[in-house]
């Protein structure tokens, strides 16, 4: 089924840079109207979402390849440019694809939506933290820091476009004011990663609507099931980014042990003080910042 190109309603405002992230490579993927593109900062959630889209639009949990290849990292320098466009352009109809870039990196596309996924801050550097630790490439890597340095240069580096995927609190919430605050998007659809770890079902179910797939409560239980983060990190090689490649020391650690509000307990009280006053820097709405932390309020 081939699917009418998009037409882009407004163009991108700025250009983002970083070790991994490349604006040039945006030319590897030609929209179609009916595709998706999963905007999140890293490590929030996004190999999850990219999964359950992708077992949507498929109408399956059992997918024709590895997530990587069918749902790439569009703006990245990892993999060849020409495998990367080639493999989406044999893709028949409905296409998920996936960024690190806030939504003025790109521009607005008529009939893509755009998913976006956000995570407690803190809950973000742990992982990043675990992250860097399973990289083969270490150098230079400044989550490895003691905790208590590595925290506080997350807290106050200042935002850098050009070094982009030096994940810091700055990087996370510019993402999160340009995504979301900015209303630029006329088709976000919005998640918090502890949505889909207090209601796993009913975010699948949020997803699939925002997508336009029908689904019943079977379909659900099913991709419910495949993407359960014991289920995923058993078939790491399915999922996992550059899976193989010896990226990583471990595929399977991946994924890390989820869950969220893991930071509790793990830091000093003046360390909390200097986030809380941080984020409050960043994000002075009480209402969008509390948001960011938890989501729409599971327990």
């Amino acid at each position: 089924m081939n699917m009418a190109a998009s037409r882009i309603m407004e163009p991108a405002k700025r250009e983002f840079r970083g070790r991994a992230t490349n604006p040039e490579r945006w030319s590897t993927w030609q929209p179609r109207s009916g595709d998706v593109l999963v905007c999140t900062p890293m490590k929030c959630g996004t190999t999850w979402t990219q999964t359950i889209i992708a077992m949507l639009l498929a109408g399956s949990t059992e997918l024709p390849d590895k997530i990587s290849v069918l749902s790439p990292w569009v703006d990245s320098r990892l993999g060849d440019a020409d495998e990367v466009r080639r493999a989406l352009s044999n893709q028949d109809g409905r296409r998920v694809v996936k960024t690190h870039t806030p939504a003025d990196g790109f521009p607005v596309w008529e009939g893509v939506t755009v998913i976006a996924v956000y995570r407690h801050p803190l809950d973000v550097f742990l992982s990043s933290r675990a992250h860097a630790e399973n990289r083969y490439e270490k150098a230079d890597l400044r989550m490895l820091r003691p905790v208590a340095g590595a925290l506080r240069s997350y807290l106050n580096e200042p935002l850098n476009t050009e070094a982009w995927d030096d994940n810091t609190l700055a990087t996370l919430v510019e993402h999160y004011r340009q995504t979301v605050l900015s209303c630029r998007l006329p088709n976000l659809t919005l998640l918090h990663y502890a949505d889909l770890i207090f209601d796993h079902g009913s975010s699948v179910k949020r997803l699939a609507k925002a997508v336009g797939v029908a689904v019943d409560d079977i379909q659900v239980d099913r991709i419910v099931a495949a993407t359960k983060l014991t289920a995923m990190r058993a078939e790491a090689e399915k999922f996992v980014p550059e899976a193989g490649k010896n990226f990583w020391t471990n595929d399977k650690d991946f994924f890390g042990s989820g869950g969220t509000q893991k930071w509790c307990g793990k830091f000093l009280q003046e360390d909390l003080d200097l986030y809380l006053t941080r984020l409050a820097e960043l994000v002075p709405e009480t209402a969008p910042r509390d948001w960011l932390e938890r989501g729409y309020g599971y327990p």
